[in-house]
């Protein structure tokens, strides 16, 4: 009896011995496979490496100056020197240019083409002498007025308050960018006053080239 429970113990052990053998064997193997899955680059692996560094290296429209918290977009377009060049052009964005001056210019633009559909579309076409331009007329200078009401209530919107002691815009260095004067009440009403004028003189303009000109 006693050599029977001896070897049912000794069997025990034996037994657990090897379990924990095998245990310890196939945790072993089970590292090394993933040892060897992690070391060895599939296909996939590699063609979705490739994928993302030709995205990165042939990006087109990315971030402006690399950072994706100014909230704009550089594209081949828009980072053109061209581009850039005729932007900086537009009345809108001549800083050196007062902006009564500059509304005036983009009234005397807008003004003179708005004429043109009035006349050309509008519900009196048709009428005899010289009622379609009379009528086309008076219809672009009352969308001017309407769009100078726009830019005023714009204005009166976006500059409600100015703080006189802000820090304003400085470089690097520490020096003081000018702040364009468009950019600010005064300035903008006085944008929209020129706006209202240009506007109107433009109309006036148009009005008198479709009574003067021969081959209008």
């Amino acid at each position: 009896m006693r050599m029977m429970a001896s070897m049912h113990v000794n069997g025990k052990v034996s037994s657990a011995s090897h379990g924990k053998v095998c245990g310890l064997a196939g945790g072993s193997l089970a590292r090394r496979s993933v040892r060897e899955a992690a070391a060895r680059p599939t296909s996939s692996g590699a063609r979705r490496v490739v994928r993302v560094n030709a995205d990165a290296k042939n990006a087109v429209v990315k971030p402006i100056n690399g950072d994706p918290y100014i909230g704009m977009l550089e594209t081949p377009v828009t980072s053109a020197p061209i581009v850039a060049a005729f932007l900086s052009n537009l009345p809108a964005y001549r800083s050196g240019v007062s902006p009564l001056l500059r509304g005036v210019e983009i009234g005397l633009t807008h003004g003179f083409f708005l004429v043109g559909p009035f006349i050309k579309l509008g519900p009196l076409r048709n009428a005899a002498g010289n009622t379609p331009e009379v009528a086309g007329c008076l219809g672009g200078a009352g969308l001017v007025i309407i769009l100078t009401l726009g830019l005023t209530i714009y204005g009166a919107a976006s500059f409600q308050s100015e703080d006189p002691d802000a820090l304003g815009v400085k470089t690097l260095t520490g020096r003081s960018i000018p702040k364009d004067p468009l950019q600010s009440k005064d300035g903008w009403n006085s944008f929209a006053s020129g706006f209202l004028i240009g506007g109107l003189s433009g109309v006036a303009y148009a009005y008198l080239c479709t009574q003067l000109l021969p081959y209008y």
